[in-house]
């Protein structure tokens, strides 16, 4: 017997009291199997449930719309199955209720880590963003402190051409003191002497 073959008749086997195994089995295939065997568990629990949808085929499909690691995936759905199924816990026996419970649990935590991680997701998007346009800025501020350097840079430079024309122009025009110029007689002071 093939594997898919196999599967099949796991899954068409009626579950007797404490029998998990069928279940399982599905849940395994379709979290550790490849593409392929994933897509063909699938179809085939889908067209049971499709066909008889038995409390045993709504488990099972409602098992594989909450198993994770396979495109078919669907927390919602499985999980709006799985409470519809708990809602008349007499057509279940024991076993299949606990699975049910747990697998409803197991949806809701997930279903509330998406939630999460979406709002994460969202939040460092926001900070990215929020990054992006302090970059920006900060590079904008560089910017216009290396351009107001260079004015001060320049203007400074003016200033100091002016202060040497000043200073030229003040040497230029004020008469030479009598210190400076040696052919100036130097008078005595006239002090009265005793």
């Amino acid at each position: 017997m093939s594997p898919v073959q196999t599967a099949s008749v796991a899954s068409s086997t009626p579950v007797h009291e404490g029998g998990l195994g069928g279940y399982l089995e599905t849940m395994n295939r379709l979290a550790n199997g490849t593409a392929t065997e994933q897509a063909d568990v699938f179809y085939d629990v889908e067209r049971q449930y499709t066909t008889a949808p038995t409390t045993a085929n709504t488990l099972r499909y409602a098992l594989a719309l909450v198993a994770p690691s396979h495109p078919a995936t669907d927390l919602i759905k499985g999980k709006k199955l799985l409470e519809q199924l708990l809602a008349t816990p007499e057509r279940m026996v024991p076993a299949e209720r606990n699975l049910a419970g747990l697998l409803v649990k197991d949806a809701d935590l997930r279903l509330q880590l998406e939630v999460e991680n979406r709002r994460l997701t969202a939040t460092v998007d926001e900070r990215s963003k929020g990054q992006a346009n302090f970059d920006r800025r900060a590079q904008t501020l560089a910017e216009e402190n290396a351009r107001l350097r260079k004015l001060l840079d320049e203007a400074q430079q003016k200033l100091d051409a002016i202060k040497s024309i000043e200073r030229s122009s003040i040497e230029r025009s004020s008469p030479p003191t009598s210190r400076d110029n040696p052919r100036e007689p130097k008078t005595q002071s006239t002090t009265p002497s005793r």
